[in-house]
């Protein structure tokens, strides 16, 4: 959680009442008065220490209980129905009977406002007889991954902060010899961005201008990375080129956008620790 809304805190709430978990805060001040909700345990991160390293807390302290046997990660504006924790890990451990090296298994994904599917302009889907979809990189929200296999390909990269950060684990599992997908037997709704511009056919997705230093700083950092995709680097490093031409001209705080952009560009070249 970063700054939540009362509707956050309150399907929070209502899933904490059927299901055991961890609640991580990234609040400048506690969202809860205490360190339970009901069957979730709440840790409190004094301040935004990023997505990466707040999943991190909160896996560790799941890693310890060897009863656990499946994660499945939330963010906090994703709305999901009472059942869905068991919904993907059935789906997962149903597909992993045909595909073992499962790594992440995430949902279809559906605008928050319409319903409508997030797709990609590029990559065309292939989906097999039970639904699975392989997908190279999957967005954390919603996704299931089994502590097995969270303990063999490792926790996030805490450095990334926040962009890029699920992308990357599923790279690197993918590198260790799994694969990742989506199923396309369970949705989530989900407002990616905070704004969208439409260029013709194609939507582009508008973030709030920190997210811009982000971006681009961590693709940066992940062009010299040799399990990250080429593919990805190379259609990436397009967006960025046209955004940076674009974005002044065509979206609304667009210059502050871009500042953004180049402080990020110019802290990703520098090597990272």
């Amino acid at each position: 959680m970063y700054n939540p809304r009362p509707a956050d805190l309150n399907h929070i709430c209502q899933l904490a009442e059927h299901y055991r978990g961890i609640v991580v805060d990234n609040s400048a001040t506690p969202s809860f008065a205490t360190g339970q909700i009901g069957q979730m345990d709440y840790i409190f991160n004094h301040g935004n220490l990023g997505i990466a390293e707040a999943q991190n807390r909160g896996l560790n302290q799941v890693l310890e209980d060897n009863r656990i046997t499946h994660v499945v990660f939330l963010d906090q504006d994703s709305r999901v129905t009472t059942d869905y924790p068991n919904l993907i890990t059935t789906q997962y451990e149903a597909i992993r009977v045909r595909q073992p090296q499962l790594a992440m298994l995430g949902p279809t994904v559906v605008r928050e406002d319409c319903s409508e599917e997030y797709r990609s302009a590029i990559h065309r889907d292939i989906m097999s007889e039970d639904g699975f979809i392989i997908r190279r990189d999957v967005i954390s929200s919603g996704s299931c991954v089994a502590t097995e296999v969270l303990r063999k390909v490792g926790l996030n990269d805490s450095q990334l902060f926040i962009d890029f950060v699920d992308f990357e684990w599923c790279w690197r599992a993918e590198a260790k010899g799994y694969i990742c997908g989506i199923t396309s037997k369970v949705q989530i709704r989900h407002k990616v961005g905070v704004d969208e511009l439409r260029i013709g056919k194609h939507t582009v997705i508008i973030s709030s201008p920190i997210r811009y230093y982000y971006t681009y700083r961590n693709y940066q950092w992940l062009l010299r990375r040799a399990y990250v995709p080429r593919q990805w680097k190379i259609a990436q490093g397009i967006k960025q080129l046209l955004r940076l031409i674009y974005f002044p001209f065509l979206v609304k705080g667009g210059c502050e956008r871009w500042k953004f952009m180049v402080k990020g560009l110019l802290a990703g070249l520098k090597k990272q620790d």
